[in-house]
């Protein structure tokens, strides 16, 4: 067999496994990994902006309750991550989270829990933000 024969035999199978990987292998090993991307960030926790970050452009607000009775609630319980909100900077990308049922996860009578808590009947069919400011320095009134 001649010399050129043997190399254009060479280069025909070199470039046959290169188009058999660019269009049949890469594709879904391409697919495979976008899946296993995908699956790593959806297990990853989601990063929250701490109340810190919040003061910086709400300091009225974080003063008057962290000097109350929510003190030690960080804003994400009630407010979410807040991580699209401290991107747009906008009121409607803001969760606001103030349904009665919200409140009872803190407020629900359970012994042992040193908070003030309500009856299940108190307000019963109100958002308690109706009545109390959860900012405010004094929650009661």
């Amino acid at each position: 067999m001649r010399p050129y024969l043997l190399v254009l035999i060479f280069a025909i199978a070199v470039y046959g496994v290169v188009l058999a990987y660019t269009f049949g292998i890469s594709p879904i090993v391409k697919e495979n990994s976008i899946e296993s991307w995908n699956q790593k960030e959806a297990s990853r926790a989601p990063v929250y902006v701490q109340s810190d970050a919040c003061k910086q452009c709400h300091l009225d607000v974080f003063t008057a309750s962290t000097s109350g009775n929510h003190s030690t609630v960080e804003c994400s319980a009630c407010h979410g991550s807040g991580r699209e909100h401290a991107s747009l900077r906008t009121a409607e990308s803001i969760l606001i989270e103030d349904t009665r049922d919200a409140c009872m996860i803190c407020h629900k009578n359970i012994a042992g829990r040193n908070i003030a808590t309500v009856d299940e009947s108190h307000g019963s069919g109100v958002r308690c933000s109706y009545c109390h400011d959860p900012h405010s320095a004094n929650i009661s009134e």
